[in-house]
């Protein structure tokens, strides 16, 4: 009996990574960002998914398409979610809690200002990072791009490709 429930749970564990990714689909081109403990500006614009929170701040998200993914989704919002058109959403975070947010398998724009960033994105499309610099003795956050190492948040608008490096 017990080999049978080690088999059944082996057997969802292999099959929930293959349903997810049928689900989201995947591309050759896709690259990968990730944002950890962020403070300034990162705003992303692409076609895949992507999943984060922030401690304070504001999340944009616009979903062009409502039709080609599951759209945004917020949690822990200290206002709600406020609509800015039928695109646009606005979720604001005044620090008594950690907003969360997804949007996936579409095409979206994310744009999140503030602190205690962070964010993991897989598609293909660009990202502009702009840290709040490290002025105040405390370190504006780091960031990796397709699995790379992770470097400081550059201190300027600084736009990166969301692709597969170069190669792959």
């Amino acid at each position: 009996m017990r080999r049978l429930v080690w088999l059944t749970v082996l057997a969802i564990a292999l099959a929930v990574p293959a349903v997810g990714y049928a689900v989201v689909g995947s591309s050759s081109d896709d690259g990968t960002l990730s944002v950890k403990n962020g403070a300034g500006r990162v705003y992303t614009s692409f076609t895949g998914s992507a999943a984060g929170r922030i401690g304070k701040g504001t999340i944009w998200v616009t979903d062009p398409n409502p039709n080609d993914g599951q759209g945004p989704a917020f949690s822990g919002c200290d206002g709600g979610v406020t609509d800015k058109s039928v695109l646009t959403s606005v979720c604001h975070s005044n620090g008594s809690g950690v907003v969360r947010f997804r949007a996936i398998g579409g095409r979206y724009q994310i744009k999140l200002i503030g602190s205690g960033i962070f964010l993991s994105a897989v598609g293909h499309g660009y990202a502009t990072l702009n840290g709040a610099g490290d002025v105040t003795g405390d370190p504006d956050g780091t960031y990796s791009l397709n699995d790379g190492p992770y470097k400081s948040l550059p201190d300027n608008n600084t736009s990166l490709p969301l692709a597969a490096p170069s190669g792959s």
